[in-house]
């Protein structure tokens, strides 16, 4: 039997049928028989890097909140600290991130929780058993909430190709720690320095100073420092600092669905997904600036399966034409794959296949549309 995925459409023309007040309701669908009164429920979204501004806004939050509330859940926000220095490196910065981009008690009625503490050593060592990790250290808000609600803004990222739900919480439900050991040995920086201007950035953004610049002040890596986390290719403005890999990225996604296999392993059924396949852009909302679209806005999904939602979300944006004013390269045509087009190197499918190995969800799936 197919897992069923709701879908939202983004058309709308009275106030009856808003997308907000869908997107409630299909909420509410996905809460049935699930939440129990009482549940203390992890709402796990994404604040957006300051300078970005491609993360979900906050009103869509309160509707959802709402919902949790009206059927007696205990909600509040929260994501994870990152492994990169920037605005969300601690739980101070972090908090005062979420509030300028909009997100505090005035706007969404829940509390914010950063899952796993001041520093991101707040965690919960969860075994799972799997083929890379025997335990994974989960971030203990996290795991310790009855009842997990992914909201996801999809989009590509430069090691794992798709951004989704299944990012959102094998990356972004872990400990800093958990991080570093996804992120380990994924690749090793190679500056070019022909390309290389010494602007410093990758240096800045490199949270184990394995960067540094040679006397030609051009940037040259340490390698025995160097964790593989691709900050510095993010950064780097020129593209002088390109990734050097084979499979690795794929190794990388494995890595992230056995942690995502470790914060579901007692919530299965007690968790849902809301994707958003608005705002499509190349690169995370870990970055502190936002690209445009690759494709237009589709609409919102929503499911308790999260390799179907997954794979339906980016099913959807693949057979949508790509925009020509955005970074995509020749993948313009409905059918041709966006996020290999941006990302050649990070095959997205390997997550979902992988995902779907270890029991977390399935590729068979059938759309549904909320009215």
């Amino acid at each position: 039997m197919s897992s069923p995925v709701l879908f939202v459409s983004l058309r709308a023309d009275n106030e009856r049928n808003s997308v907000l007040k869908k997107v409630k309701k299909m909420t509410g669908q996905l809460l049935d028989k699930r939440l129990n009164s009482g549940d203390l429920v992890a709402v796990k979204l994404h604040f957006g890097e300051r300078g970005n501004h491609g993360f979900i806004q906050p009103v869509f939050l309160r509707y959802i909140v709402e919902e949790v509330k009206e059927r007696g859940g205990k909600p509040f926000l929260t994501d994870t600290n990152t492994l990169y220095t920037g605005f969300r490196h601690n739980a101070v910065d972090h908090l005062e991130t979420a509030t300028f981009h909009g997100f505090h008690y005035a706007t969404v009625p829940a509390p914010l929780i950063i899952a796993d503490g001041l520093r991101g050593s707040d965690y919960s060592e969860i075994e799972i058993n799997q083929k890379l990790f025997k335990k994974v250290k989960i971030a203990s808000a996290v795991h310790e909430a009855d009842f997990l609600l992914v909201v996801t803004h999809v989009k590509g990222h430069v090691e794992a190709g798709l951004g989704g739900s299944i990012k959102n919480i094998g990356m972004g439900c872990v400990a800093r720690s958990g991080k570093q050991m996804q992120h380990g040995e994924t690749f090793i920086p190679d500056p070019d320095p022909q390309k290389c201007i010494g602007c410093r950035r990758c240096i800045t953004h490199c949270p184990t100073q394995a960067l540094s610049l040679d006397k030609n002040h051009k940037a040259k890596v340490q390698k025995d420092l160097c964790i593989g986390c691709a900050e510095c290719v993010v950064y780097c403005p020129t593209g002088a600092i390109a990734i050097s890999w084979t499979s690795s990225a794929s190794l990388l996604q494995e890595r992230m669905v056995e942690h995502a296999f470790g914060v579901l392993k007692d919530k299965m059924t007690k968790c849902l997904f809301i994707n958003f396949l608005t705002d499509i852009s190349p690169d995370c909302d870990c970055c502190d600036w936002h690209d445009a679209s690759l494709v237009p806005d589709i609409g919102i999904l929503g499911s308790h399966d999260l390799v179907a939602i997954d794979l339906a979300s980016a099913d959807l944006i693949n057979r949508s034409i790509g925009l020509r004013d955005s970074s995509l390269s020749h993948a313009f045509q409905g059918g041709q794959d966006k996020f290999l087009d941006v990302h050649p190197i990070a095959n997205w499918r390997t997550q979902i296949d992988y995902a779907q190995s270890i029991g977390l969800g399935s590729t068979d799936y059938s759309l549904k549309e909320v009215k």
